[in-house]
């Protein structure tokens, strides 16, 4: 190891200011102003220590000086930008706008290239061109990578091979993207890095991220619809001010994008409309149908009735100024000029009049048709319902039935048999009590219930018998209390 790193500790999860050894003579990018111009609510620890930013600030080294540090560089920032992108809610985003976002006391990290660049070998983010390709299914998977990606590589050595005039040096191999680590430069420790002009950034997005995105604006659409035969289309001005609480316009060009290609909803400008319309899937799991009669059917009856609606509205004002003219005219004592008036306002009730009942039958109308869907529902329900009647009816016949019955009905009279068997006496049909005795003790015993009821208690004759109330006053007289009693 060179001399100017022998103090190095390797075990240091950073390195200070002593260690990094700078030689780069513009030492403008380290210098640290006094305002943090960063809104970062879940901003790490190390954020606070200006020696630790000044080396996550600094462009990478080579790895073979200190993997150590190295490492745990592409890890900082690695969950730097996975937290600031899910806190700020970014769908997308290039190194320019990573570097803004990262601005540091007014200065702005220069190492995210590379990050960049690992993130998309781990695939945890994509460009915005391959998270627009339509997904393919396994099969699809399986042929690209055996036999086409093999294919269109010795194609393309061909080629190349045959155009380099026997120069073997001019051929070149088509291999995938590997990010490379910034070479050493023979003077300092730094790699010098080419400026990278601002139309030279790519766009990036989080794959998952516009995944959850898209879900949730399919749901928010699939939750307002009733009818699924007819409101499963919006209006794309329309959609665009339904979803603007959730996403931005920018963003959500790309989502409704995304969501076409994986065949959720369809873009469609329908010349006879004049107007740019997007229909949904009723269901997440379904693909999209394209734009059917009905639906444009129903379109064309909800512009007429809106339009006859704005019509009505503005003959209704018109009726309501005339009346006013009226008054007027007769205040003034201009009574033919107020007839005439009051002639051309009952033209405009009658017109009125004419487009209510017009817009009342393409109501009814639109109801039917939303009707419709529920009455096919329906009909497809009761249909199935019979079906599984039937099926769970299967092997069961009338004969069946009635013989089942009479098997029953035998049954029951075979058992009333039985217990009237049961309580017949077991002494030859008779009881073994004399029913002369029986009868003697009853009546016995009623006549003593009737003695009892006859014997009542008489008030009067209680009274007569109890002692005449004593003249005289009572005494006192001396009562000695003797021991002999005991209490």
């Amino acid at each position: 190891m060179p001399n100017s790193f022998k103090n190095f500790d390797q075990t240091s999860l950073y390195r200070t200011t002593d260690q990094l050894n700078y030689s780069v003579q513009n030492d403008s990018i380290y210098d640290i102003d006094e305002d943090d111009d960063i809104e970062w609510l879940n901003r790490p620890d190390e954020w606070n220590d200006d020696v630790r930013m000044k080396a996550l600030f600094a462009p990478f080294r080579n790895r073979d000086i200190n993997p150590l540090h190295y490492d745990n560089k592409i890890k900082f920032w690695k969950q730097a930008i996975i937290s600031i992108c899910t806190e700020k809610q970014i769908l997308q985003f290039d190194q320019k706008k990573l570097e803004d976002l990262f601005t540091r006391k007014g200065k702005k990290p220069k190492c995210l290239e590379l990050v960049i660049n690992e993130l998309l070998k781990e695939s945890s983010i994509s460009t915005r061109e391959e998270c627009l390709k339509p997904k393919s299914s396994m099969l699809a998977n399986m042929f690209n990578k055996l036999i086409w990606s093999p294919l269109s590589w010795s194609t393309s050595y061909f080629f190349r091979a045959s155009s380099s005039n026997g120069d073997s040096t001019s051929t070149y191999y088509s291999t995938s993207f590997t990010p490379k680590s910034p070479k050493q430069n023979a003077n300092n420790s730094f790699s010098c890095q080419s400026p990278i002009k601002e139309s030279d950034f790519k766009s990036y997005v989080f794959p998952y991220v516009i995944e959850a995105k898209s879900q949730e604006i399919l749901r928010k659409l699939q939750s307002s619809v009733i009818y699924k035969n007819v409101e499963c289309v919006i209006e794309y001005d329309r959609l665009t001010e339904y979803l603007s609480e959730i996403v931005d316009e920018h963003d959500l060009d790309f989502i409704l994008k995304y969501l076409e290609v994986n065949e959720k909803i369809l873009i469609v400008s329908s010349k006879e409309l004049d107007r740019k319309l997007v229909k949904f899937c009723f269901n997440s799991n379904d693909k999209v149908i394209p734009l059917n009669e009905v639906e444009v059917s129903y379109l064309k009856l909800k512009d007429a009735f809106n339009k006859i609606e704005l019509e009505c509205s503005k003959l209704s004002a018109q009726a309501d100024c005339l009346n006013k003219d009226i008054k007027n005219q007769l205040m003034s004592g201009n009574k033919n000029t107020a007839l005439k008036i009051l002639k051309k306002r009952k033209q405009l009730e009658k017109s009125l009049d004419s487009k209510e009942n017009i817009m009342q039958n393409i109501e009814t109308m639109m109801m039917s048709i939303q009707q419709a869907d529920t009455n096919k529902t329906t009909m497809d329900v009761l249909i199935r319902g019979a079906s599984a009647l039937k099926e769970a009816n299967k092997g069961i016949s009338i004969e069946q039935i009635d013989d089942t019955m009479c098997e029953i009905q035998d049954i029951y009279e075979q058992n009333n048999e039985i217990e009237e068997t049961l309580t017949r006496s077991p002494v030859n049909g008779k009881s073994v009590f004399d029913d002369k005795e029986l009868n003697d003790e009853l009546n016995q015993l009623l006549s003593q219930e009737n003695n009892k009821a006859n014997s009542t208690f008489n008030m009067d004759d209680l009274l007569n018998n109890l002692p005449s109330i004593p003249n005289d006053t009572p005494k006192k007289t001396d009562f000695k209390t003797s021991s002999s009693l005991i209490f």
